[in-house]
């Protein structure tokens, strides 16, 4: 791509990404419930602009929540600042993954996972082919039929390198695991602190020479002939737990309404899954407004490919509580405090008690 041609992306992208940060508040109950507004209990929401959190406007549309006897008040904030809101009690339920949940109970804050929506395996190491002559590892493992030395090639090409990342989501831990496979050492690169919304930027202007980012990040960078050198699809136990977080304490509170919050949320995947040409469009929709563009094609080309949806409770037994599945909780929550811990993230020994970061496996066995 010409330099002026990237300069035009990058100002395109760089509106498109701040109006995916406006706050906007709305309570939305369902168009299809059989209750009355009025009948209805609040769950405020704080929601980030990503295509995976925003299928729960599926569940709103198709009245799953209404249902269940809820009404969502939503907040659209970004991913930081709805973790914020929730840390701060401004909110019940905040789009949240695996990293931040340990982070914030290192800090004495008792937020736990809730609620699951995705298994995020979409991070990548993007870069530009133009300006690096690298192997990818598609490339070096064809060569050596050996997955962990192509990993190692991979990687130690990038060795010296800016990579863009946001040091609190579970990008950063996955990109350690990675180098922690792989036998590197994450000090022979240069770590660069970011935003989701301005890697594109970043990596489009070369002031960043990898982007490790959400999905939306990712496409839009791979539109303008940006390349995947390796991603998290490679190691299994970098795939990240993501969903909705609230506090253990309100959950505690709200028995009832806590499984009925799940129920809601795996009807909505469930149908998803079931009638694809009819759910995408909502979400394609409600990105648009927030600032997202995203179509229906790509959306096929992630769901169930670059991150992975609980349709309901025997998905979560099979792959998530089971210690052979391909999601198993324990091992990710583990691998992102020994992560945390080894790079000073956290105090060793700082959180301890597994069970209590994920509730979502105390719920699944409510709701049998």
């Amino acid at each position: 791509m010409k330099w002026h041609m990237k300069i035009v992306a990058l100002f395109i992208l760089a509106i498109s990404f701040s109006l995916g940060g406006c706050v906007d508040d709305k309570s939305v109950a369902g168009g299809n419930g059989s209750k009355g507004k009025s009948d209805l209990q609040t769950v405020t929401l704080a929601l980030s602009p990503f295509q995976d959190v925003y299928s729960i406007h599926v569940g709103i549309e198709k009245g799953f929540f209404a249902e269940e006897g809820i009404e969502l008040k939503i907040q659209e904030t970004d991913w930081a600042g709805g973790n914020d809101l929730l840390v701060g009690g401004k909110v019940d339920l905040a789009t949240a993954g695996d990293s931040d949940i340990v982070l914030q109970n290192s800090n004495g804050v008792d937020t736990t996972l809730a609620f699951p929506i995705f298994y995020f395996a979409g991070a990548a190491l993007m870069f530009d082919n133009d300006k690096y002559d690298w192997k990818t590892y598609d490339e070096f493992l064809a060569e050596t039929n050996d997955d962990k030395e192509a990993m190692r090639l991979t990687l130690e090409q990038a060795k010296g390198k800016k990579v863009g990342l946001n040091t609190s989501v579970s990008e950063y831990t996955s990109f350690i695991s990675m180098l922690n496979h792989a036998g590197l050492d994450s000090k022979d690169y240069e770590v660069v602190d970011m935003s989701q919304e301005d890697l594109p930027p970043a990596l489009l202007s070369g002031s960043i020479d990898i982007m490790i980012s959400g999905i939306p990040q990712r496409l839009a960078v791979q539109k303008e002939g940006y390349e995947t050198l390796i991603d998290q699809t490679t190691l299994p136990h970098t795939i990240s737990h993501n969903g909705f977080a609230a506090k253990r304490e309100w959950l505690e509170k709200n028995p009832e309404l806590r499984q009925k919050l799940l129920k809601s949320f795996f009807k909505t995947l469930s149908y998803i899954e079931e009638n694809a040409d009819e759910s995408f469009p909502i979400i394609v929709k409600h990105m648009k407004k927030v600032g997202t563009e995203i179509s229906d094609e790509q959306l096929k080309n992630v769901w169930n490919k670059m991150e992975f949806f609980p349709s309901g409770v025997e998905f979560y037994e099979n792959e998530v509580l089971n210690p052979e599945g391909n999601f198993y909780w324990e091992d990710r929550f583990k691998a992102v405090i020994d992560i945390m811990e080894t790079e000073g993230k956290i105090g060793k020994g700082s959180v301890t008690d597994l069970p209590s970061l994920h509730y979502t496996v105390k719920l699944v066995d409510e709701i049998k």
